[in-house]
């Protein structure tokens, strides 16, 4: 099946933002730089597999960046590059908000 838009760029962008825990990772980093447990309790429901395979990914494409302080003490901080994710959550919010009473119950936020 092929996939189009408009903008034909756009693509590639769709298939990194619109995964779930790639979005509830930007969230929570907006906050500030996490530790990696730090980021494991904040986005519930995550298990450290995925979380790690995100966290790589996230950092290969220049989202998110990965300081070492030292061997045992890494954090994970937006890049400008990941900050301009910010209004797509921001959209979604409003989304939600307009629609939560279409949506099911389990999908409102």
């Amino acid at each position: 099946m092929s996939v189009t838009t408009k903008n034909p760029i756009c693509i590639d962008s769709l298939k990194m933002l619109g995964d779930f825990w790639t979005m509830m990772i930007i969230d929570k980093l907006s906050d500030g730089p996490l530790r990696f447990r730090d980021l494991e309790q904040k986005v519930n429901g995550v298990n450290t597999a995925t979380l790690t395979n995100r966290l790589k990914n996230m950092v290969a494409v220049g989202m998110i960046e990965r300081r070492e302080l030292s061997r045992a003490d890494v954090t994970y901080h937006l890049t400008p590059l990941g900050e301009k994710a910010l209004p797509v959550l921001d959209a979604v919010s409003e989304f939600s908000s307009a629609a939560k009473n279409i949506l099911p119950e389990n999908h409102s936020t």
